[in-house]
C-alpha cells in the first residue's frame, strides 16, 4: 500500500476508532476464506459443537466458530496479513500477541448484541492509548441491513467502556464490500448489528489482538499440538506465543 494512503488511513483511525480498508482480499483469497469457514462449520457441526445460543447474542441465530488460527492456514494468513499487522501495529506498538480469532455469521431475523468495547476488561478509568485492537474481515458485504457491525464513532477517546443495553443513537454501521478488511481500536463502542433481511447472511472473521503483558483470551500453546507447529510461520509462532518477542534495543549500551 503507498505510504500516503496508509498515513490517511491512520489519521482517521486516530480521529474515528475505525478505519476500512477496501478489497484487500482478492477474489481467489476471498473463495478460499468463504471456503475454509464452511468446512470449519461443517466441522464444528459433525463434532457436536457449540455454534450458537451463546451467552453474549439475543437470540440462537448467529453461527460463530472459534479457534480460527490453530485450524486453518488460510485463516492463518490473514492472522499476519501485512496491512492488517501495520494497523496493528500503529496502536499497539512493536510487540503485541493475537488473543482470539473468530467468526459470526448473522442470519435472517438475528437480533442486535449488546453494546460494548473490546478492551471492556480493563477497569476504568482507561488510559489514553488503546490495550487491544480487532481486525476485521468482511466475507460479504456488510450493510445495515444484514448485520453489518455498529459503532460509535469517537468512543475510543473516551476512558471508560458503554452500558451493554443502552439505547445509542449516535452509532452508525460499518458498510464495506466482501474482502475488506476493517480496523477498530478495542476502546470503541460497537455491537453486531440485527439482521432484518428475508434470507441474507453476514460472515465477519475478527482478529482481536494485545499488549504482550495482557494474558491472552485463548491459550494458543496449549491448542496447538506440537506436530503441527511446525506448520507456522515465524510470525505467526510469535504472536501465539510461541516465539520470544522481535530483538528490541540494547539497554546496556545506553
Amino acid at each position: 500500500m503507498p505510504t500516503g494512503k496508509l498515513a490517511a488511513m491512520l489519521a482517521e483511525l486516530d480521529e474515528h476508532g475505525v478505519v476500512v480498508a477496501p478489497d484487500v482480499l482478492s477474489a481467489a483469497e476471498l473463495a478460499a476464506a468463504r471456503g475454509a469457514v464452511d468446512e470449519l462449520i461443517a466441522a464444528d457441526r459433525a463434532a457436536g459443537a457449540q455454534l450458537a445460543g451463546f451467552h453474549y447474542d439475543p437470540d440462537d441465530r448467529n453461527i460463530r466458530i472459534v479457534d480460527l488460527a490453530p485450524r486453518s492456514e488460510v485463516m492463518r494468513s490473514l492472522v499476519e496479513h501485512p496491512l492488517a499487522l501495520a494497523l496493528v501495529e500503529h496502536a499497539l506498538g512493536a510487540d503485541f500477541r493475537l488473543s482470539n480469532f473468530s467468526g459470526n455469521r448473522t442470519a435472517p431475523g438475528s437480533g442486535r448484541m449488546g453494546m460494548h468495547a473490546d478492551q471492556g476488561f480493563l477497569p476504568s478509568p482507561w488510559p489514553p492509548y488503546a490495550m487491544a485492537f480487532n481486525i476485521g474481515w468482511a466475507l460479504d458485504d456488510f450493510t445495515p441491513q444484514n448485520g453489518g457491525t455498529r459503532y460509535i464513532p469517537g468512543s475510543h477517546k473516551r476512558d471508560h467502556g458503554p452500558k451493554w443495553n443502552g439505547d445509542y443513537a449516535e452509532a452508525r454501521p460499518i458498510v464495506c464490500r466482501a474482502g475488506s478488511l476493517f480496523a477498530m481500536d478495542g476502546r470503541v463502542w460497537h455491537q453486531t448489528g440485527a439482521n432484518v433481511t428475508d434470507a441474507e447472511t453476514r460472515t465477519g472473521l475478527f482478529a482481536y489482538y494485545v499488549r504482550p503483558f495482557i494474558v491472552t483470551q485463548r491459550p494458543w500453546p496449549a491448542l496447538i499440538p506440537r506436530a503441527k507447529r511446525d506448520e507456522l510461520t515465524p510470525r505467526v509462532a510469535e504472536l501465539l506465543g510461541f516465539e520470544r518477542p522481535r530483538a528490541t534495543t540494547d539497554l546496556r549500551s545506553r
